[in-house]
């Protein structure tokens, strides 16, 4: 079956280890038919900071050191060993790429590699490397640094990521891991004295010695001073973070284009907008409005799956990211989004594409199939295309196995999404704040994936100023701390059910129905307007108080590492779900709903396309009940291959380990 694809942009991010100076177009040709199509860009992972900092525009041909030309200096991928390039053959690369309409940019991430490969800049700047609450000075580059002479590390670097851009003829730069923010989280990392002094210059503060003396990288006392910051200052901590990567930003963007150039962010180490604010000082909200090109969204579920850490087996890894590319479109409406498409990456030790393919299936139909619904009722897709890393030492089978799983992912041109749309509110992002610091009351992320890991259907967002492009059940996610005027805008919404989960709000409305967690004193309900479901009954269960002193907690070091939150049951979550679900217009599973939910959308053609998504590590045979009779149901994924018999208005299917089943649903025609 023929598929029309809807519009979107294909990336492709790899080392200069995926082509082959040996050829006379240096192997772009061979490149580019070997993955069947030409992508929009393509991102080179030059690696080592010193490929910038260390440019000097010569006039004739030198070889670039190791690291430059494989991440690391590693040996060799599937394909091919590791080549010695010139900053010839790159620009040679660069032109061949540009002259088949792919685009050039330049990655570089922080690492230094203690001068290994060749004298680095950074050897004989050590002051402009990161100080560590933990483990003291890191070989990493601190973008937010000062020199020893007093001048602002990036001065230094933009002038010479311009002209090293320039005389390579790149086309952009990716501000991937490192360049904002910093490789951990602002109670962890940058503490150095240096960053201390820029504090209290901006903000004006008196601090206390634990924070202001001198520190050096002695664990201890850096230890002290992350602890007071976080305790006393935290607000103004997270907001100087928030105002100088936004400066760093303001002025790379400023450099970049005013030489016809542009950029891209990576986002927040897969946090979404809050906790990129909260756990890393980085407000996504400025860096848009600074100008950036592009956000890379970091949807990394399928390269985690395989983690042996304990962290890898979190049953909520997929509805995480993927609610988190979700939010990312809710809070940063107009800003282009390309989400991290996992394959493989040969230094970092994962292969998503030979390894778990079901998995990665999974996740490209349903990171491809996510939207925001607009005031005019139009949806735009969360993402407007992906990024696949790494894209070397993948063969012409590999490409052929992505392009058929995109083709049909990009089939999908919805009408109307299944299920209830969550209402967005910028107003949630300083609220959260100070009531997360006080309270620890669970976040809208957290609630959100853990609704979708036990069925909520929840595959659209809007903004509350849209709610008038809405059709269908809305769910608002701690609405009490939502502004009375929104709230009020959000009780108005008329035609469907309203379902409003979080703490008690005084002079609200009598719901149709009310039920309440009772796990403490920052206990969640749930309000439903507008439908009379029946009433769930919660599972009791032994709640895990918060320490006296929540001020004093620790906090997750891992971007993979979730907060410790006020509790919330998850017999209340489950119960919460299967109402989301019920007062929607969403089919229900009706067996092994444990482990399958599903993701629905109704075509212009009227049928409705399926996406069943299986968590267990066996095959399933879910029966799925669309609340309407079946005409027919056919399969549109290669597995499995056998016709689907419906039963009135339920029909079950096969479905792989850990992966998805697609199909197409076409309602009976009503008599």
């Amino acid at each position: 079956m023929e598929y029309l694809e809807r519009p979107h942009e294909r990336w492709i991010w790899t080392e200069l280890i995926g082509f082959d100076n040996e050829q006379a177009d240096l192997g772009v040709a061979e490149y580019v038919e070997t993955a069947g199509f030409t992508p929009t860009g393509i991102c080179l992972m030059l690696t080592s900071p010193d490929f910038v900092l260390s440019h000097e525009p010569v006039d004739g041909e030198v070889t670039l050191p190791e690291d430059f030309c494989a991440r690391d200096g590693h040996d060799f991928n599937p394909q091919r060993q590791r080549q010695a390039w010139t900053n010839r053959q790159l620009q040679g690369l660069i032109r061949e790429l540009q002259a088949r309409g792919i685009e050039a940019w330049l990655t570089v991430f922080t690492r230094f590699y203690g001068n290994r490969f060749h004298p680095e800049w950074l050897g004989d700047h050590p002051e402009a490397c990161k100080v560590f609450r933990r483990h003291g000075w890191s070989a990493s580059l601190n973008p937010l640094a000062r020199l020893s002479d007093g001048s602002y590390f990036e001065d230094y670097f933009l002038g010479k990521l311009v002209e090293t851009m320039e005389y390579y003829g790149f086309d952009g730069w990716q501000g991937a891991d490192g360049w904002g923010p910093h490789n951990g989280p602002i109670y962890e990392v940058d503490l150095s004295d240096d960053t201390i002094a820029q504090f209290a210059e901006t903000t004006g503060l008196r601090l206390a010695d634990e924070a202001a003396r001198e520190c050096g990288h002695d664990t201890e006392l850096l230890d002290a001073r992350a602890r007071w910051l976080w305790r006393n200052v935290r607000h103004e901590w997270i907001e100087f973070h928030a105002g100088r990567w936004e400066q760093f930003w303001r002025k790379a963007l400023g450099a970049i284009h005013s030489v016809g150039k542009r950029a891209f962010i990576n986002s927040s180490w897969g946090r979404a907008p809050w906790e990129s604010l909260y756990r890393y000082g980085v407000d996504l909200r400025r860096i848009v409005a600074a100008g950036v090109d592009g956000i890379i969204v970091e949807t990394v579920a399928a390269g985690l799956s395989m983690d042996p850490r304990p962290y890898a087996a979190d049953v909520h890894r997929h509805a995480d990211f993927l609610s988190m590319l979700m939010l990312m479109r809710a809070g940063l409406p107009d800003a282009k989004l390309i989400f991290l498409h996992n394959t493989h990456d040969v230094v970092e030790e994962w292969d998503a594409i030979r390894h778990v393919p079901t998995v990665l299936e999974k996740e490209i139909h349903a990171l491809t199939d996510v939207w925001q619904t607009r005031g005019d009722g139009s949806l735009r897709p969360c993402a407007d295309g992906l990024l696949a890393c790494l894209g070397d030492g993948l063969s012409e089978w590999h490409w052929r196995w992505l392009r058929e799983r995109w083709n049909l992912a990009y089939s999908c041109r919805p009408r109307r999404i299944l299920g209830a749309t969550l209402v967005w509110s910028d107003a949630f992002m300083q609220a959260q704040v100070e009531d997360f610091t006080r309270t620890r009351g669970m976040t809208v992320h957290p609630l959100m994936f853990r609704l979708m890991t036990e069925g909520a259907p929840l595959q659209t967002t809007a903004d509350i100023g849209d709610l008038s492009g809405v059709t269908g059940a809305i769910l608002v996610l701690n609405h009490h701390l939502l502004p009375a005027d929104e709230l009020a805008t959000v009780l108005a919404y008329e035609g469907a059910p309203i379902v409003l989960i979080g703490r008690e709000v005084g002079g609200l409305p009598e719901p149709d129905l009310r039920f309440e967690d009772r796990s403490g004193p920052m206990s969640l309900s749930c309000l439903v307007y507008g439908a009379q479901p029946e009433a769930p009954e919660i599972d009791a269960w032994d709640a895990p108080a918060l320490p006296d002193d929540v001020m004093a907690m620790e906090e997750p070091v891992g971007y993979w590492d979730h907060f410790t939150f006020a509790p919330v049951s998850p017999g209340f979550v489950q119960a919460c779900a299967r109402v989301i679900a019920e007062v929607s217009d969403a089919p229900l599973v009706v067996e092994e709903a444990d482990v399958v939910t599903l993701m629905t959308t109704e075509e212009e053609s009227g049928r409705l396309r399926v996406a069943l998504k299986s968590a267990s590590a066996f095959y399933a045979r879910p029966r799925v009940d669309m609340r309407r009779e079946i005409a027919s149901v056919d399969i549109l994924t290669e597995y499995p291959s056998l016709r689907v018999r419906p039963e009135g208005s339920t029909f079950s299917v096969r479905v792989p380990p850990k992966g998805v089943t697609v199909v197409e649903v076409e309602p009976a025609k009503e008599a």
